[in-house]
């Protein structure tokens, strides 16, 4: 794939709008959370509200755990299967072969 000039400016700036619009979508439905009627919903809006920082850094990195989470997923399907049937060998063995 090649890229030009045009490509990399309109990469460059994608991202800071993207976090732009992000940032204000989280922020006006965490605020409408806060006033409504369930009580569940306006618990957990709170507690975004608490950690303001943190859930704005999730929504706008670029990065993700994605990768790292399926590969533990992997492994706890492993441990399941192979609880009380083999030693630490084997779930060794099959766990490298992921």
């Amino acid at each position: 794939m090649t890229s030009c000039s045009r490509h990399s400016v309109v990469r460059g700036s994608v991202p800071s709008s993207a976090a732009s619009n992000a940032r204000s979508a989280v922020s006006n439905r965490a605020t409408a959370a806060q006033s409504d009627t369930l009580p569940a919903l306006r618990t957990f809006a709170i507690g975004l509200d608490k950690d303001w920082d943190a859930v704005l850094g999730a929504v706008t990195s670029p990065w993700s755990s994605g990768i790292v989470e399926g590969t533990v997923t992997k492994i706890k399907l492993v441990k399941r299967q192979m609880y009380g049937r083999a030693g630490l060998p084997l779930l060794r063995k099959r766990v490298l072969l992921l």
